[in-house]
């Protein structure tokens, strides 16, 4: 909890919107009372929650505080219970429990009191699972065993049988020094299980579905993003021949190996989340342990209907963006900053493509998965221990072209598949998607321009008609409020004294009384038009207002 909350309390008053606190004390509204009219019990629940404006402050005097505010707690019970044996046990158990004040920004001031205590903190932060130092000593000793008893013959299958015969031997060697229980034991065996095959200490982050990322620091600091907020986590590892150990189990099961010949290691596990691994030898970090990046995608085979939930578009846009893609004629590109939703969104996409149709995706790392029959997935390979073997995306690209696939997907655009995506477009693959890094949908053009103009020789005002003429849809993304939200929808034009000419067709407006709302910018453009023609007519509805006539008049 200490570290926590020095975690929390380093984004105090520097960061900008973060000007807010929420005091969540959990207690028994029976036992005690208040009469502090800014602490609101919310409905059906036992928390409490409280407002302030005041910044977090020092950690350390945060403690002490929240310390000396127990002890008036149980002071205040027990005049009130005229020190009763079982009411003070029972205080003793309340004024026990954590207390944790947590920064409230822009974000959390629109939620309700029932969503902060639903959401603020995790249980595995607010009540973590105590660990028997029994088996504390257990483990590393059984580690030990299971060294002297595998063999390079034992099969995977009989892992779990050698891991339980090792235990029982450490248990056997400890029994001198402590008295191990068959509970012990039994935790001992699930532990190094989870520690050789599973996922160990992380394994509560992956149970809980609002963490998306997982930061490996080292042995003894393991982070993690939940719902968009960054948290110091209870977890560790018992040592860092464990940590060394654990990361090495885990990137062999994909054959992969983090040592000086191979330094950097990116691979997707293959558990049920297809986890995306970015790992780095402690050779490139200034001598500390190697470190790891692990991204849970939360959703598989992602759909519309997926981004509806989480309120990423409106409904209607959803059906218009269906029929466009479903016509197969416009080439969309998704941009977006790092971790905004672009690949999940591409996803989306990609879902609404008919079944006769065939999809090629090239990709570093395979995080594209569409459910359909007619899907080739080609995936870049880095060279091994000796320098050699290694297939860029553009190869990926080049070989995909001669694959006659009716689409064509980039997983992203950052070097020499720029120019090739760009002639895969002007050769006929209409219907194809890309992503690319950049802020806002003019930023994502000029890196396009940015990319090609690296390696083709040719006029600045040429490459920049090439891509007006391939590019027709450009959809941007950015995290709101912790979550992926579509921001803009804009429509590609004939670039006009070498500047791009960007046309809005929707725009993100804001959330109001805790719902998203669009806007859309124009009621005639030549996609809405076309796309009308066909039955598929852009009107408002639910969460998307109609044209804003005062927008009309001041771009007239």
């Amino acid at each position: 909890m200490n570290g926590f909350l020095k975690n929390l309390q380093r984004k105090g008053p520097k960061a900008g919107s973060l000007a807010r606190e929420a005091l969540i004390r959990s207690k028994s509204r029976t036992d005690i009372t208040t009469s502090d009219p800014s602490i609101t019990p919310t409905k059906d629940s036992e928390t409490l929650i409280a407002t302030t404006d005041e910044d977090l402050g020092d950690a350390e005097k945060l403690l002490e505080e929240l310390k000396a505010e127990s002890k008036q707690i149980v002071k205040h019970s027990e005049k009130a219970h005229g020190f009763d044996p079982s009411a003070t046990r029972h205080l003793t158990k309340i004024a026990s429990r954590q207390v944790v004040k947590m920064i409230k920004g822009e974000a959390l001031q629109r939620k309700s009191q029932a969503e902060l205590a639903g959401q603020a903190l995790p249980y595995w932060l607010t009540d973590p699972e105590a660990r028997s130092p029994q088996v504390d000593l257990l483990v590393p000793a059984a580690r030990e065993a299971l060294n002297e008893l595998l063999t390079g013959e034992t099969p995977r299958s009989e892992l779990a049988l050698v891991i339980r015969k090792a235990v029982n031997v450490a248990a056997m060697r400890l029994a001198s020094e402590i008295r191990v229980s068959a509970r012990d034991i039994e935790e001992g065996v699930d532990d190094l299980i989870g520690l050789m095959t599973g996922k160990g200490p992380l394994q509560p982050l992956y149970d809980d579905p609002g963490v998306t990322d997982i930061y490996l620091d080292g042995y003894n600091s393991i982070k993690c993003i939940r719902r968009g907020q960054a948290l110091e986590t209870p977890f560790k590892f018992r040592s860092p021949d464990e940590y060394e150990s654990y990361l090495a189990a885990m990137l062999q099961s994909v054959d992969r190996v983090l040592n000086l010949s191979s330094p950097i290691v990116d691979c997707v596990l293959p558990d049920p989340w297809r986890s995306r691994v970015n790992a780095v030898h402690s050779s490139l970090l200034d001598g500390r342990q190697s470190a790891a990046v692990i991204r849970v995608p939360r959703l598989q085979q992602i759909t519309f209907f997926d981004l509806l939930q989480t309120k990423t578009l409106p409904a209607s846009i959803a059906a218009w963006l269906t029929e466009l893609i479903a016509m197969g004629e416009a080439n969309i590109l998704v941009i977006g900053p790092t971790g905004s939703g672009k690949t999940v969104f591409t996803t989306a996409l990609l879902s609404a493509v008919g079944s006769d149709e065939r999809i090629c995706t090239i990709e570093d790392v395979p995080e594209i998965f569409v459910p359909t029959s007619h899907l080739e997935k080609l995936v870049s390979r880095p060279e091994n221990s000796q320098g050699q073997g290694a297939i860029g995306m553009e190869q990926l690209l080049r070989a995909a072209l001669r694959r006659a696939p009716h689409r064509i997907v980039v997983g992203e655009i950052r070097d020499k598949e720029g120019p090739l995506f760009l002639k895969a477009l002007e050769t006929g693959h209409a219907g194809s998607v890309a992503t690319i890094h950049a802020s806002a949908p003019r930023d994502g053009l000029w890196r396009l321009l940015d990319i090609v103009s690296a390696y083709e020789k040719a006029p600045q005002e040429s490459l920049q008609r090439r891509i007006s003429r391939s590019v027709n849809i450009l959809i941007s993304m950015k995290k709101v409020d912790g979550r992926p939200c579509m921001t803009d929808i804009s429509e590609v034009r004939t670039p006009i004294n070498g500047e791009f000419v960007v046309q809005d067709l929707v725009k993100y407006k804001g959330e109001y009384s805790g719902n998203r709302v669009w806007q859309l910018s124009t009621g005639h453009s030549e996609w809405i038009d076309r796309l009308a023609e066909r039955g598929a007519i852009l009107t408002p509805g639910p969460n998307l207002l109609a044209i804003d006539p005062k927008e009309i008049s001041r771009r007239e």
